[in-house]
């Protein structure tokens, strides 16, 4: 822009002046309240919207009902006397099954180096067996398996960071009752689900999150046991537990392939070699995992690594009546050996300590456990009776498998059959028994979820129609006749349902259900209420039919056929599985798609044509790079080989792009002369020094974990370094998050004013003056707005890059290059208010959640990273770090979504047009969203019965819920209203027109 420096001669200068900056107040008075009227409609929308959700994840993810019933023994349901008067019960925290046996020829860290548990084993008096985990495979919920014989729901896996008071019998309870003194040290969650039960003198509990901690957990738990177990003090205690940690926060940080997996493994043995050598004669050894890991460490699923655990007991005074040899059969790594159901171990612990049998378990006997056939039989026995206790009082199993349980009682009293077959129907009626309590607690309440997805469905046509088919709906006096209609239908409904509730007083619906369903149904009444009393149907057609006629083209076609896609994607559990690869496509056909259209569009010059070309290459480049990076489902191998690790040169990487990645910025300022002010500043310096600060955190992290300089002696300490990685993170968490965006919010430009003394003629000025004369030129005027903008998006971009691991960072250095290359792109192509624009950053957020290690599975979450800045769980800082890592490049994509607007334009007159066009494009990403996620939802409600649901579907229709409260959070509090209304108020008050 040029500026006539001479000043002008008339004499009304004043009065001029007055009444530009009365227009320029009235303009941002009127912009003011414009803003607000959107950002009032938008949040109304969330609100139905998470409404919609909450309903639906409510309705499919029940709770179990359970019956608060204490056993006891009657009719000598207990075996008296007690087998075992005392027990140490030490749980080390995954414990898979072949870290236990010997492995012929691995050289593995985790084979052959936990010995002692197969050794004693082959002893009578010892017994090594392969436990079955029930899915989902998280720790709070496998405890209560253990101890009451339940099988937890899949929703009991939410409660496992949480913690969750245990609310029904089990054997620590029983304990407790016959006035038994228990112990416990290790893993709080014990504390937070038996605290009731056990002595306060004797209860050491050590917090379990911290993953990146591998020895406190466990250097406690020796440090309180080793004493108890000690002759002089074993008299204080009747049930010692611990827990250990140390195994499974090396699977979550390291994965079982790393050198700490052996050093760990060999601790724990040494440990059980001490606890053996004080045990007593009365006293029962149970040592368990409660489940196990996959190949990178982790757990929740239901992969064979994740639910192959081991239970070992061993008693110096016992026998244990073991099968034939081939039942424990070490070969292939134990894929054969003898298995046992973890919810057997709680009537067979709860028996041999002459407890009864918890009231609501399901498990049987293990067999080996006894001594003798008539132990065997009598455990059976007393375990058949309390199974039909149980289904006597279970509405919807009392009146089911009467026949097979007389028929069997009589045949214990008859001895018609030997001990052997009737331990054979005993186990078939105990089998059946299970399969109907799965199928009854698996039962879906269709209200809820039906309720929950009209909801959705309803919201979702609102938003298409906000969003795109009527620009008249948008206008600012629509936005205020919105809001007091919403509010207005909203009470009314809140009434309506208040007063239907009081009338009906339905049993099985809240109160708050019903308050919730008028709040949803009164805010879409209270949206289409005003369209309909200012359109006819006849005018809301013919404009659907007008914007579809003359918007609508060969890139809009691609971004409905992509849509499509990605919503059928879920109609498949194949489909769901392979996700990333089809995200992939669609981005790669996206690319190619503008490659072809800069190659043979002829109406645009030689020069555009030939930086669309450069644009379009380097996103598809980009896109396929990223493609590469993936961590694999259990699903996908084994055609999927993982790429997703922390290597040597993952690191290196790291190093190189704190130097290209802001050269590559630059490059794309310069292409708009934007580089100035405070670009050098923020992107030349900052960035570079922030992600340089990045890069010397995850070196200090890779020589921590590194085995060779473990075996050396640094001159930096691992203390030091410790020290020093917590010092880094919470520096540049501190600038990124606060001290750069408050900065940034007192109006950074990146503009120059250069003096010169005749006209310029260069391309990139936007208004020049046709008088000779000294001139003032703004350089990076016709960027001004995305300039400083983008800016904003570094700041977050840099915090997320922190909490990703290496290569996940390399992955998002790769989306910024994406994004800059479809801005340009969108400006030549001249497709910025086109629909395949805001769908194609919507599968930009999908690719990079996927190349940054994530996949649609619980156990693919990185829990390890919420402790970069705090040794504890220290709220909200440990969340954020888990919030930033796994859901960064759907944030840093919801950040970017208003440039598609923003970019390369010169400040407008019309400030409420830009960000008319601005809301466009938000409410578009969030209908995009809305679209597969009301797709997922309905699908997984379709294939409820299916196999796969809790482990594909499931999972999947969480991310989608979490992903739509999220980005409407986000998009509303700091896309909008921290980012968007800041940029345009303070352009518009400094070249306001």
């Amino acid at each position: 822009m040029d500026i006539d420096t001479n000043p002008p001669t008339d004499g009304n200068k004043s009065s001029a002046r007055i009444q530009q900056q009365s227009r320029t107040r009235l303009r941002q008075q009127k912009l003011r309240y414009t803003f607000i009227g959107y950002i009032i409609v938008l949040c109304f929308l969330a609100i139905t919207q998470f409404i919609g959700v909450g309903f639906f994840t409510k309705g499919f993810l029940l709770s179990r009902h359970v019956l608060p019933n204490i056993a006891e023994c009657v009719d000598n349901s207990c075996m008296r006397p007690a087998k075992y008067d005392k027990a140490i019960f030490l749980v080390i925290d995954a414990l898979r099954f072949d870290f236990t046996i010997p492995v012929a020829g691995s050289t593995e860290y985790y084979h052959n180096n936990f010995p002692i548990l197969y050794d004693l084993a082959q002893k009578e008096n010892g017994l090594l067996l392969k436990f079955i985990a029930d899915p989902p495979t998280t720790t709070l919920q496998r405890l209560k398996g253990l101890t009451t014989g339940s099988l937890p729901t899949f929703i009991d896996a939410g409660s496992n960071f949480n913690g969750d008071h245990i609310d029904e019998d089990n054997w620590l309870l029983q304990l407790r009752r016959a006035n038994k003194t228990i112990a416990f040290m290790g893993d709080d969650t014990w504390t937070a689900l038996f605290d009731d039960y056990i002595d306060p003198q004797m209860n050491f509990p050590y917090d379990s999150l911290n993953v990146w901690d591998l020895h406190t957990v466990d250097n406690g738990v020796i440090e309180h046991l080793y004493p108890l177990i000690q002759k002089e003090n074993s008299t204080q205690w009747d049930l010692l537990v611990g827990h250990f940690l140390g195994v499974d926060h090396v699977g979550h940080r390291y994965g079982p392939r790393h050198f700490s997996m052996k050093e760990k493994l060999n601790q724990m043995n040494e440990v059980l070699e001490h606890v053996v050598s004080n045990l007593d004669d009365d006293t029962l050894l149970v040592v368990i995992g409660d489940h196990g890991m996959d190949s990178t460490g982790n757990h929740g699923g239901d992969a064979p690594d994740e639910l192959e655990s081991t239970l070992f007991m061993y008693s110096k005074s016992g026998k244990f009546l073991k099968k034939d040899e081939s039942a424990y059969d070490v070969s292939n790594e134990g894929r054969n050996y003898r298995s046992v159901n973890q919810i057997d171990l709680v009537p067979t612990i709860s028996l041999l300590l002459g407890l009864p049998i918890p009231y609501n378990n399901l498990g049987f006997p293990v067999d080996e456990a006894f001594s003798s056939h008539e132990e065997i039989l009598t455990a059976s026995y007393n375990t058949l009776k309390q199974l039909k206790t149980f289904r006597d009082n279970t509405p919807n199993l009392a009146h089911t498998l009467l026949e097979q349980f007389d028929t069997l009682i009589q045949h214990y009293h008859d001895k018609t059959y030997s001990e052997q077959d009737i331990l054979l129907m005993a186990k078939e009626y105990q089998y059946l028994s299970l399969e109907q309590c799965k199928s009854l607690w698996a039962r879906f309440d269709l209200r809820l979820i039906g309720i929950g997805l009209g909801i959705l469905f309803l919201a979702l046509t609102f938003m298409i129609t906000y969003s795109r088919s009527i620009p008249a709906v948008r206008v600012s006096t629509m936005s205020f006749e919105f809001i007091g209609s919403v509010i207005a239908m909203t009470m009314l409904g809140l009434v309506l349902s208040f007063s239907i509730y009081i009338v009906l007083k339905p049993t099985d619906f809240t109160i708050w259900n019903c308050l919730a369903i008028g709040t949803a149904l009164g805010m879409v009444i209270g949206f289409w209420a005003p369209i309909m009393d200012r359109f006819s149907i006849n005018f809301l057609w013919n404009q659907i039919i007008d914007f579809f006629m003359y918007n609508f083209n060969s890139w809009s076609f691609m971004g409905i056929v992509f849509v499509i896609a990605h919503c059928l994607i879920f109609a498949s559990n194949s489909y769901v599985v392979w996700e990333d690869k089809m995200v992939s496509f669609f981005l790669l056909t996206f690319g190619i798609g503008s490659i072809y259209n800069c190659a043979v569009n002829t109406e645009l010059s030689r020069p555009a044509r030939i930086l669309g070309l450069s644009h379009a290459i380097t996103f598809t480049i980009m896109t396929r790079l990223a493609s590469m990076i993936n961590l694999c489902r259990e699903e996908q191998r084994p055609y999927c080989e993982a790429t997703f690790k922390t290597t040597w040169w993952s690191v290196l990487l790291l190093h190189v792009i704190s130097y290209i990645l802001p050269m590559f910025i630059a490059s794309f300022y310069k292409l708009s002369d934007s580089y100035h002010s405070a670009a050098p500043l923020w992107i030349g310096t900052g960035l570079s020094f922030l992600l340089f600060m990045n890069a010397v955190y995850w070196t200090f992290e890779y020589v921590q974990n590194s085995e060779y300089f473990n075996n050396m002696n640094l001159i930096i300490g691992i203390p030091l370094i410790k020290s020093l990685k917590l010092a880094i993170a919470r520096l540049v968490l501190f600038i990124t998050l606060v001290l750069a965006n408050f900065s940034w919010s007192r109006g950074p430009l990146c503009v120059k004013l250069e003096l010169k003394e005749e006209n310029s003629d260069e391309s990139d000025v936007s208004d020049e003056a046709e008088t000779p004369g000294k001139t003032a030129t703004i350089l990076g005027y016709g960027n001004v707005y995305g300039s400083s903008y983008f800016l904003l998006v570094l700041n977050f971009t840099v915090a997320i890059m922190l909490t990703t691991k290496p290569i996940g960072a390399v992955s998002i250095s790769m989306l910024i290059i994406q994004i800059l290359s479809l801005l340009e792109l969108s400006d030549i192509l001249a497709i910025r208010k086109n629909l395949i624009s805001p769908i194609i950053f919507g599968l930009l957020g999908y690719q990079h959640f996927f190349s940054t290690g994530h996949q649609a599975t619980i156990p693919s979450i990185q829990w390890e990273l919420g402790f970069m800045t705090t040794e504890t769980i220290f709220m909200p800082f440990t969340h954020l770090n888990i919030v930033l890592n796994t859901f960064g490049p759907f944030i840093i994509v919801s950040l970017a979504i208003p440039l598609i607007t923003l970019w390369r334009i010169v400040p407008s007159n019309k400030p409420i047009t830009v960000l008319s066009q601005i809301i466009t494009n938000v409410t578009t990403l969030i209908t995009y969203h809305l679209f597969t996620g009301l797709s997922s939802l309905l699908f997984a409600a379709h294939f409820r019965r299916h196999l796969m649901v809790w482990k594909i579907f499931a999972p999947r229709f969480m991310l989608s819920g979490l992903l739509i409260i999220m980005l409407n959070l986000f998009l509303i509090v700091v896309t909008l209203w921290f980012g968007t209304g800041r940029i345009l108020t303070q352009i518009n008050r400094i070249f306001g027109k």
